[in-house]
């Protein structure tokens, strides 16, 4: 028997707290992640002017910089990552792989600083890795085919044989 009664409106109400706690939660986690990415931040800006005495001039021209790539390698990622899920698709494979190659070309030539070079590398790496398991993928691909193909000729040298021996 359903409608509305006390344990109905109980449980909305609990419900309805959690939902409110679990936001709050979440809400909490995101200020903190960019607290420590500010500080992070902030961090290397001081090492860099105190620390190692380069220009805040330096320091300006490099958040600049690295806000461009950051920019560039947001949209790269996009197509990166949807030219990836193609090849898993088995979609286009060859074509995908080759403009893999071309992205890895335009990210080498990405200006960035020296503080996220490391960053850059990695991604670079993983395009490689991409890369290898697409020309990978193809490979296979071009296997079966073949193996296909070599079916088929045997199949037509049996009848063949059959032939001549009757």
């Amino acid at each position: 028997m359903s409608g509305i009664n006390l344990e109905n409106i109980i449980l909305v109400v609990v419900a309805i707290i959690l939902l409110y706690i679990a936001v709050k939660f979440i809400k909490g986690i995101i200020k903190f992640i960019i607290l420590v990415i500010l500080i992070l931040t902030l961090g290397v800006s001081a090492y860099n002017i105190l620390i190692t005495k380069k220009s805040i001039s330096y320091e300006i021209n490099r958040y600049k910089v690295d806000y461009g790539y950051f920019k560039n390698i947001t949209s790269i990622s996009k197509e990166s990552i949807n030219l990836v899920n193609d090849i898993k698709e088995g979609r286009n494979v060859k074509e995908n792989t080759d403009r893999l190659v071309e992205i890895k070309s335009e990210v080498g030539k990405l200006e960035h600083s020296s503080e996220i070079s490391l960053i850059n590398d990695r991604y670079l790496n993983a395009l490689d890795t991409a890369i290898i398991v697409g020309k990978g993928y193809e490979t296979a691909n071009n296997v079966k085919e073949q193996t296909k193909k070599l079916d088929e000729v045997t199949k037509s040298l049996d009848l063949s044989l059959k032939d001549i021996l009757n």
